[in-house]
């Protein structure tokens, strides 16, 4: 997993990079962002569903309780590897 602070220097630093370099490391990071952030969405609503419960949690969320499931589910698969 890539740490949501790391992820945050790399794109700080783009700026600072030759422009082909920054296209090329742009590029490269649009899928780390997605992974990372999903990860932390995950492990958040994983969280609050183990607080609140999950119909709670979805109705916090505005979501249903099927996407609750699948969150949580994400979270401990990669919990377990």
């Amino acid at each position: 997993m890539t740490d949501v602070t790391e992820l945050a220097g790399k794109i700080a630093a783009l700026p600072h990079l030759p422009l082909a370099d920054r296209a090329r490391q742009a590029r490269d990071l649009i899928d780390l962002a997605k992974t990372a952030l999903s990860q932390v969405g995950d492990q958040a609503t994983a969280e609050l569903a183990g607080e609140v419960g999950y119909k709670a949690a979805a109705g916090a969320l505005g979501v249903s309780e099927a996407t609750i499931n699948k969150a949580v589910t994400r979270h401990r698969s990669r919990s377990k590897a």
